[in-house]
């Protein structure tokens, strides 16, 4: 996985950080850290995009 983005439109739910906190953090929206191994957790991203209730989590494979 080359990039994971949030989009316009996060409503703080906090259902990526749920799915995968070791890609995404919810401050006042959600962040994918800086850090985060995408590679390693691609699988776990998809299932936060697709689970995603405003659709704003958009990678890039």
């Amino acid at each position: 996985m080359k990039k994971v983005k949030i989009l316009p439109g996060c409503i703080s739910c906090g259902t990526c950080s749920y799915i995968c906190p070791e890609v995404f953090e919810v401050k006042d929206i959600s962040y994918v850290k800086s850090d985060a191994d995408l590679e390693k957790n691609a699988e776990k991203i998809k299932e936060a995009a697709q689970m995603c209730p405003v659709g704003v989590i958009e990678f890039e494979e």
